[in-house]
């Protein structure tokens, strides 16, 4: 016979019709194709109580059927507590024992403390569950969904509002559309974003960089460069002192004409100012020939480059936002894009950024980037 672990509601029924027809035990059983005390047990947990009488050690209800169905003496003045078992009933009584069940936390205590303990620490360094959980799964069994399931209740020290992002934003109080100035002398014929989505249909598959500043307050020096492979997730990113034009063209000098072809066929940004050198950073000082393709998204449609805008999300919280970053030295910088290098991403299977880059290009050219 099957073992069944949770009863269907048309079984139940099977199961009270039976008993009001006096089916033995073992007939319900064949019939449902399950252990006879399987059903015993069902009806026993599940029959419900109607009148309480003076006793209740009715050999009738201590075994087979356990219920006053089809008893000669239930319309007497019988002395015993009455049961039955009703179908709908025993379902209410079952669903509500599955839900109870599965409440709480099924770890122990030491488990407990050694879970919560990991997970606080993770998001103190910015971690996200899904990082914890992948650097340590030897520890920590239970799925991502599990573990936001455990913040969201409120098991762990680590509530949703210590989440990036969980808590939204509240609503601007102005939407004011800006252009830089200098953007009305620049031509970008042949460099817009329909000129790029015509490049992409002509190249399929080309690797596309995305490129941005993160943004810093008025009475900064110092702004931070961010620099992103979509398919990768793999991220360059720089601190550069008072920026302008000619700053971000050296950024891009610096990584030699070789590894930039190979590196860094089309690179997309937005209307910066600090984007505007377009010979400056398509073609090499040295030689003289073209590296990349340079285009640029519409005004105000940051979504036409959406993988930088969300890692200059992630990169906040190191940063946060209305906080300086002239304190920051480039040595800072770099040790934060190895963090960031290093972060084991779902939508890489678990491997890291770097991981990635060394699979698709190489370790040597990864040292030579830093």
């Amino acid at each position: 016979m099957k073992q069944w672990k949770h009863l269907k509601f048309e079984q139940r029924k099977t199961i009270s019709s039976g008993i009001s027809h006096g089916y033995l035990l073992r007939e319900i059983g064949e019939n449902l194709l399950v252990d006879p005390t399987n059903v015993s047990k069902e009806v026993k947990r599940n029959r419900i109580e109607i009148s309480v009488g003076l006793n209740n050690n009715c050999k009738k209800t201590q075994r087979w059927p356990y219920v006053c169905t089809g008893c000669k003496e239930r319309y007497n003045n019988c002395p015993f507590t009455k049961y039955k078992y009703d179908a709908s009933k025993a379902q209410e009584k079952a669903d509500i024992n599955l839900i109870n069940s599965r409440r709480g936390i099924d770890v122990d205590d030491e488990e407990f403390k050694q879970l919560d303990s990991i997970i606080k620490n993770g998001v103190d360094e910015n971690k996200s569950i899904y990082q914890i959980k992948i650097e340590n799964n030897d520890i920590i069994k239970k799925s991502v969904s599990t573990l936001y399931g455990y913040i969201n209740k409120g098991y762990l020290t680590t509530k949703r509002i210590d989440l990036p992002y969980a808590v939204k934003l509240k609503k601007r109080k102005h939407n004011k559309k800006y252009e830089y100035s200098e953007n009305n002398k620049i031509d970008r014929t042949g460099h817009t974003y329909l000129d790029y989505l015509a490049f992409l249909h002509k190249n399929p598959g080309i690797y596309v960089w995305q490129l941005d500043f993160l943004g810093a307050i008025k009475t900064d020096n110092n702004n931070i460069l961010t620099f992103i492979l979509p398919n990768l997730q793999f991220t360059l990113l720089d601190i550069i002192n008072k920026t302008n034009s000619n700053k971000v063209v050296d950024f891009f000098d610096k990584i030699g004409i070789n590894n930039f072809k190979s590196l860094f066929p089309v690179i997309l940004t937005d209307r910066d100012s600090n984007f505007s050198d377009i010979e400056g950073i398509c073609f090499s000082k040295i030689t003289g020939e073209e590296r990349c393709k340079l285009f640029f998204c519409d005004p105000y449609v940051s979504n036409q480059k959406p993988n930088v805008e969300n890692m200059n999300k992630q990169i906040r919280l190191f940063f946060p936002k209305g906080k300086s970053i002239d304190k920051y030295s480039k040595n800072d910088i770099k040790q934060i894009n190895y963090i960031l290098l290093n972060k084991p991403l779902k939508s890489l299977d678990s491997y890291t950024p770097k991981d990635a880059f060394f699979k698709v290009f190489d370790e040597d050219l990864f040292n030579q980037l830093f």
